[in-house]
């Protein structure tokens, strides 16, 4: 797929270019995008910001009720 993706808010790299962050972080460098402006699909892959839909987490399995082992306890014996 090819084109563009709108942005919604302004967004910034850090000083390596290496992550995007949002306006007011510390770390902000370099403006990639203001609000309302579009970024090539391919820097969005890049950054992660498309919003793909992600894998729901596979349910945990049920903890089965474990069985009470056998009484094996021997009664006393009678007194003879």
């Amino acid at each position: 797929m090819s084109g563009a993706v709108k942005i919604d808010r302004r967004l910034y790299l850090v000083e390596d270019k290496s992550r995007v962050v949002e306006a007011g972080d510390p770390d902000a460098r370099w403006l990639l995008c203001a609000a309302g402006g579009e970024v090539s699909r391919a820097d969005a892959e890049r950054y992660g910001l498309l919003d793909e839909p992600k894998p729901e987490p596979e349910p945990e399995p049920e903890e089965k009720a474990a069985t009470a082992p056998a009484n094996k306890s021997r009664r006393p014996s009678a007194n003879k």
